[in-house]
């Protein structure tokens, strides 16, 4: 006997789906038959569960903002040093991007900031409070005399991030040479000599 799937546990395979295609074959290979395809269910099945392509980018925009902005939220909260809290954070971010390419992918669309503005508002936001967050956690480590006197905690927030996207945007366009773990270990290891 079959065991029927909770509504909540249905939207995550749909999101996780939509997430997949996305990362395969872009954003605008994003149509509700080639997530069913991807999540092996009828498209009358997503239909049960969302009203349509707007429902499932507002979705897949929550998930990104509470997988990697939340992620780091609660990272921040801990009662780790600073410098431990900005790594997991970063590597989390990393992670995050290899197990997930439709995530980069999804942020950096056109058809999505465009297309969608409620859900490139969403985003906007979440990125915003991520950088205030990052930004925190560097005042912390200024502070507390792990980082440099002198650091500008917003741009060396800004700065993280751009390091995170460039990997993403570069692996995203085939332009990675080599494993995206490895890449990271190294750019997160130059940034530490810049920051400390």
């Amino acid at each position: 006997m079959l065991v029927k799937k909770s509504t909540r546990i249905r939207k995550e395979e749909i999101v996780q789906a939509a997430l997949e295609v996305v990362g395969r074959k872009g954003v605008r290979a994003l149509t509700i038959a080639a997530i069913a395809d991807s999540a092996g269910m009828s498209e009358a099945n997503i239909y049960r569960h969302f009203s349509g392509k707007d429902e499932i980018f507002s979705a897949l925009a929550d998930f990104i903002g509470s997988s990697v902005m939340g992620n780091a939220a609660t990272i921040a909260t801990g009662n780790r040093t600073s410098l431990e809290k900005l790594e997991t954070i970063f590597f989390s971010h990393i992670k995050i991007i290899a197990e997930h390419p439709g995530v980069p992918r999804f942020i950096f669309s056109e058809d999505v900031l465009l297309g969608h503005p409620n859900v490139a508002k969403t985003l906007t936001l979440r990125i915003g409070n991520y950088i205030e967050t990052v930004s925190g956690v560097i005042a912390a480590g200024i502070h507390g005399g792990e980082f440099k006197n002198g650091l500008s905690p917003r741009e060396t927030a800004l700065t993280m991030l751009g390091i995170i996207q460039f990997t993403a945007l570069r692996q995203t366009i085939g332009a990675l040479n080599c494993d995206i773990d490895l890449e990271s270990k190294k750019l997160w290891a130059n940034f530490m000599n810049l920051i400390n």
